[in-house]
């Protein structure tokens, strides 16, 4: 099996970026006037979730061929990066996560807005690396691969192995999620 530590730490990274810089936006957002933070975070978030999953998808896709090198011989498959999340998703997103601008508590709209954009932005990752091995002919599916301390639900998923081969199954994450998608090989 591929080494998914390096995949994870990837995501990892990219997860701290997302945070960093939707942090920042926030402290130049004026609170006092939640109207018009609400919609700036609405044209900033997608931007910012789109900019790291491209990234995120690039990096998988990387892996992918990597691992794929170094578990199988022959055949041309190159990895199948995942397009970024769409837009409207996450403008649903701030759009919900919004509400709390209009209370006595708005940070409450970026620990939401911060696990949300981390998930979708994580997501092209995921799903470059399971689609990969969906389609790949060398590969037999794919599996989810936790780290230690991992939720119940997420360990739960990981226990059942390299059984997701339909591409009708997808990598259901929850925000601050780390866990990564891993092929199987013939």
């Amino acid at each position: 099996m591929p080494d998914a530590a390096v995949l994870r730490a990837a995501q990892a990274g990219i997860s701290t970026l997302v945070e960093r810089d939707l942090t920042q936006f926030w402290g130049a957002l004026d609170l006092g006037r939640p109207e018009f933070a609400r919609d700036a975070l609405l044209e900033f978030v997608p931007v910012l979730v789109d900019t790291y999953g491209s990234a995120a998808a690039s990096v998988a896709a990387d892996w992918y061929d990597e691992a794929r090198a170094l578990e199988v011989t022959g055949g041309g498959f190159r990895a199948i990066a995942a397009a970024p999340v769409d837009p409207e998703v996450m403008r649903a997103q701030v759009r919900f996560g919004a509400q709390h601008l209009f209370t006595d508590d708005p940070l409450q709209t970026l620990a939401f807005l911060t696990g949300s954009a981390q998930k979708y932005a994580i997501a092209p990752s995921r799903e470059t690396v399971a689609t990969s091995a969906i389609r790949d002919p060398k590969a037999r599916g794919w599996s989810r691969v936790t780290r230690h301390g991992s939720c119940d639900f997420c360990t739960m998923l990981a226990g059942r192995g390299h059984v997701y081969t339909e591409a009708t199954v997808g990598f259901e994450a929850h925000g601050h999620c780390n866990c990564a998608a891993s092929p199987a090989w013939h």
